[in-house]
């Protein structure tokens, strides 16, 4: 294994209950750390900053199992860490992780979005215990792990602890979710969040179906720990409006009802407002031209315009 002894260590963190920790991978994303009698869990592994391995080895010695709840940029940067992980077949095409100068660009935007750096422009006084050139890092030396395949209604046992995986397909293809009825937690990833991306080619149709499953299962839960924490505390669960805007705005989208919104940039202000489309290559050299932002209350819901056909707006 590749020498770390130079990483960073020094996630956020806060352990939510008994053997169970949510590590903030300094805005970038939440990681979840699952701790059962026998065998511990890990909930993705984020941008790729830091040594994330030995973070989590500094608080459990337990076998780990890794597991991503789905393929994104932000969800499998440290993935080489380890020897093995488990993700849906559906989001198995995906880099792990994605190339250094993607996850560089977003790990920057992030930090100036959450003011983690302070300073115009924006990079003098650096808030995070992180060395951008040290610890965020290019990992072709390292092994891939051993891949295997999430399925739904698969069962980890960690010993007096059994986590199930169900398909939350939405944000991408392979999003899963991790219900732990033992605490009474739903593990959510990006499937549920107050700006919610719809970007992976699913039906609306099976998204609103999955997302009425996984409410449904509401009695077997108490709160809902996303992949993210910039609409909630660390350590605190999505507000319940969350589920219940989220299922009404895409009835209202399968229904026609579209009504479009300007949103605040995915990066946060002070850049201006924009529609539909109208972020330029210049912004962003990585965005996704063509989304429809719609809103009802807290929820902004980002729909790529190939689920409209060839729809314009006017």
């Amino acid at each position: 294994m590749a020498n770390t002894s130079c990483l960073t260590r020094l996630y956020p963190m806060v352990q939510i209950n008994k053997g169970t920790w949510e590590i903030d991978e300094f805005d970038a994303a939440s990681i979840y750390l699952l701790e059962g009698e026998e065998k511990a869990m890990l909930i993705d592994t984020g941008m790729g900053i830091g040594d994330l391995r030995g973070a989590v080895e500094m608080i459990t010695d337990k076998p780990l199992i890794v597991v991503h709840s789905h393929g994104h940029i932000d969800h499998t940067g440290n993935s080489r860490q380890f020897e093995e992980v488990w993700t849906h077949p559906a989001d198995q095409w995906m880099p792990v992780p994605e190339s250094l100068e993607r996850r560089r660009f977003d790990t920057e935007h992030i930090a100036r979005r959450q003011k983690g750096s302070l300073g115009a422009p924006f990079n003098l006084f650096n808030l995070y215990p992180y060395d951008i050139d040290v610890d965020l890092r290019e990992m072709d030396d390292l092994p891939m792990p051993v891949v295997h395949d999430l399925y739904d209604g698969q069962q980890f046992d960690l010993g007096g602890r059994i986590i199930t995986v169900y398909e939350c397909p939405g944000h991408t293809a392979g999003e899963v979710v991790f219900l732990d009825e033992t605490k009474r937690m739903l593990f959510a990833g990006d499937a549920l969040n107050y700006n919610l991306l719809l970007m992976g080619g699913v039906p609306l149709e099976d998204t609103l179906k999955a997302m009425k499953r996984i409410q449904a299962m509401s009695d077997r839960y108490d709160g809902i720990w996303n992949g993210h924490h910039d609409f909630r505390a660390l350590g605190a669960p999505l507000d319940d409006d969350c589920m219940e805007n989220v299922i009404a705005l895409l009835e209202e989208a399968l229904k026609g009802n579209i009504t479009y919104c300007e949103v605040p940039s995915f990066w946060g202000q002070p850049m201006p407002l924009r529609r539909r489309g109208s972020e330029s290559a210049d912004d962003n050299p990585f965005a996704a031209m063509g989304r429809t932002y719609l809103r009802k209350g807290r929820n902004f819901l980002q729909i790529h315009s190939m689920y409209f056909g060839k729809k314009e707006e006017k």
